[in-house]
């Protein structure tokens, strides 16, 4: 079996709305980690990848072969600002800065391009001006880019920031979870390459990590 691994690093922030802590271990009952807006970390991606056999460039594949999935975190995670869908506060925040209404998700004085990652964790784009919550909230990954407006003001430039700033993850967004989230995403999408995605390990910081294998 030979294995290779590729490394992919990214800055974003998430709220963990999760957290809970036990004071006898941590020294401290107070979960900072669910604070909003988010707090950041220079997140390094490391992806596993094994064959039986090496291919025609007697190689495992081509490390170049990831560029889409370099694209791809570049494009939808880094500098952005991941909350979990399933926070029970989760509706209420869209709410709060006026792009929930009535069941959908909207693009305030403009559109914007969309990428989800849906249930087979296949890659969905296109662009919209609004969308059903309960699409984003069932998909494993959401997020919008490219925000537009015809206006100019410092509205329509708040909402640029926030819209292409970020992403929808469903569940808690923990290293852990980010951890199975990549596995399947990318175990998914090499399968064309006749490889197979071995684990996936995430640091948050250099000395901590999660990691997630099948």
């Amino acid at each position: 079996m030979f294995e290779i691994s590729k490394v992919f690093e990214f800055s974003a922030a998430h709220s963990v709305h999760s957290q809970r802590l036990n004071p006898e271990w941590s020294g401290s009952s107070y979960p900072k980690c669910r604070r909003l807006p988010g707090h950041g970390h220079n997140y390094r991606l490391v992806v596993y990848l094994t064959s039986e056999e090496l291919d025609q460039s007697q190689m495992v594949t081509d490390f170049g072969h990831l560029k889409w999935l370099k694209e791809f975190i570049d494009d939808c995670f880094d500098h952005k600002l991941i909350l979990g869908t399933d926070d029970p506060a989760f509706g209420l925040l869209l709410e709060k800065l006026g792009v929930l209404e009535n069941g959908k998700v909207k693009v305030p004085f403009g559109e914007a391009d969309f990428v989800l990652v849906n249930k087979d964790f296949r890659l969905e784009t296109g662009r919209a001006s609004e969308l059903e919550l309960n699409l984003i909230k069932e998909a494993p990954f959401f997020t919008f880019n490219n925000y537009s407006s015809e206006e100019e003001s410092p509205l329509t430039d708040f909402y640029q920031r926030l819209i292409d700033g970020t992403a929808f993850f469903k569940g808690s967004p923990t290293s852990e979870n980010l951890a199975r989230f990549f596995y399947r995403f990318v175990s998914e999408n090499v399968k064309p390459l006749g490889v197979k995605c071995s684990r996936v390990e995430i640091y948050e910081t250099p000395t901590s990590c999660a990691s997630f294998r099948e």
